[in-house]
């Protein structure tokens, strides 16, 4: 049989491939037919999809050929001549460019070949441990079905665009994928923000990746159980449920061993607190449970030891700034008006709370007497601690009229000239705290040195006659059973 034309390698031209829409879009040719055979199904697919051609009725039409930028990669060989001869040839192409087609030596069609989309993701654990090291994960991905395996580079930053890390790619693990990997440590709690970006290689293009959120916490579980590690039955304690990141909305439970010790507490900036009285001895396991308002939830465990009785009491140590402690079951006397903070200690260094009954109020640790007259009986109060059991202490406090002040518009005592005019009392002047009009006096023989003016002002004013001194006393009634007389003087000397 005599041998066919040779195959013929036809050199191709550099692709000129436009970009629409993030999409390269080429025209399939029509099927072309050669000296009786046809040659179909050139898809123009981008690169690591595979490409086909159908030879259709090629008798004696020798052989077809497939050239990729200058090289060739395929061929079809019509072996036997005759009516419906046909064949198939298969090819794959590993970089962006164009395949020239031919037939017989004749050039069929110039197929582009694309670049191949891409698609980048981050992964990596929920939750983190600080101080632990933490694996991210970069994965590049090219568009299904495409084989090819992207090479270029990926760029970690933060929430802040700030950059981590940049890495080059590592094939695999799967088809058409490649990815990249480090190792990240948390030093502080909170919410860290990871997004990647592909560098794309020359035959691919280039894609971000969502972000990916991880929540660094001490245990490395979104929400942590602070508890003593030893209790004694009978004695208070405050188990505390931390939830991360602090801005968390929703609700905490608590339980031992399992079964629910509490009812449903809101978390104010990521923390829920709960007073539990132990009611068992030996060793159990607490837990803390959350749900947030989004239908998120978690939950953790914490084994703890509780030992029997009998306990101690706490003290508590209650002192008034300025004067001093206040002892369990004192009487105290306080004046109306009285207004000052306690500083407060006890030995399980539990908190202490102030409660009272009568015309005092107390806020916190701050106590306010707001009559001259009657009895205040207040209670310091603590839930004991660290095997202390709670205690209240009682006091008495003794209403007594208060001391009437006010803010003054008369100079200080001293020496001014003669003739000069000092105001005593301007027209906004307040009366005293007790609401008291103030009576001005001069004593004698001061009369014949300072004068009283009271000008249509509604100021109170002392003219400076002569040369001498002058006692000046200003006065305000005691209001029975709530406020003590009040009284200032100011003494002048005209030169």
């Amino acid at each position: 049989m005599k041998k066919r034309n040779p195959w013929r390698l036809l050199s191709s031209a550099a692709a000129s491939v436009a970009l629409i829409g993030g999409a390269l879009v080429v025209g399939a040719p029509a099927a072309t037919s050669v000296g009786g055979c046809a040659i179909s199904g050139n898809n123009n697919g981008p690169v690591g999809v595979s490409q086909q051609l159908s030879v259709v009725d090629c008798e004696g039409a020798g052989q077809v050929g497939i050239s990729y930028n200058g090289g060739p990669i395929s061929q079809f060989i019509d072996v036997y001549p005759g009516p419906g001869d046909n064949g198939i040839a298969t090819w794959v192409p590993l970089s962006q460019g164009t395949a020239n087609l031919s037939l017989s030596g004749n050039t069929y069609a110039t197929s582009s070949v694309a670049k191949v989309a891409t698609s980048t993701t981050v992964s990596a654990p929920n939750n983190a441990q600080l101080g632990a090291a933490t694996k991210i994960t970069v994965t590049v991905q090219s568009a299904s079905p495409s084989s090819y395996t992207p090479t270029g580079q990926v760029v970690v930053k933060d929430s802040n665009g700030a950059t981590l890390t940049t890495m080059g790619l590592t094939a695999g693990p799967g088809n058409g994928q490649a990815y990249a990997y480090y190792w990240w440590t948390p030093t502080t709690a909170g919410s860290y923000t990871f997004q990647a970006t592909y560098n794309a290689d020359a035959n691919d293009v280039g894609s971000v990746s969502p972000q990916d959120v991880i929540v660094a916490t001490p245990s490395g579980n979104p929400i942590t159980l602070t508890a003593p590690a030893q209790m004694t039955q009978g004695v208070p304690v405050t188990l505390t449920a931390t939830v991360y990141p602090k801005s968390v909305q929703g609700t905490a439970g608590f339980t031992l061993n399992g079964n629910p010790i509490s009812a449903a507490i809101p978390f104010v900036n990521g923390v829920a607190t709960f007073t539990w009285t132990p009611n068992v001895v030996g060793q159990v396991t607490l837990g803390a449970s959350y749900t947030t308002n989004q239908g998120g939830s978690g939950s953790t465990t914490d084994k703890v030891n509780i030992i029997a009785g009998p306990v101690a009491s706490d003290a508590i140590t209650l002192v008034q700034p300025g004067w001093g402690n206040w002892a369990n079951g004192g009487s105290y006397n306080m004046g109306n008006g009285s207004n000052f903070t306690f500083q407060a200690s006890t030995l399980s260094g539990a908190p202490v709370t102030l409660s009272e009954t009568g015309p005092c109020t107390v806020s916190g640790l701050t106590l306010t007497v707001n009559a001259g007259a009657g009895v205040c009986n207040m209670k310091a109060s603590t839930p004991g601690a660290n095997g202390y059991a709670g205690v209240t202490y009682n006091y008495t406090i003794n209403l007594v009229p208060g001391q009437q002040t006010a803010v003054l518009s008369a100079p200080v005592s001293g020496r001014y000239k003669v003739g000069r005019v000092l105001v005593l009392e301007s027209p906004a002047q307040q009366d005293t705290n007790a609401g008291q009009n103030i009576n001005w006096n001069v004593k004698k023989p001061g009369k014949k040195t300072c004068q009283l003016l009271y000008p249509s002002t509604g100021a109170v004013t002392l003219k400076i006659k002569g040369k001498g001194t002058c006692t000046v006393i200003g006065s305000a009634p005691g209001v029975p059973g709530q406020w003590l007389k009040f009284q200032t003087a100011r003494t002048y000397t005209g030169r």
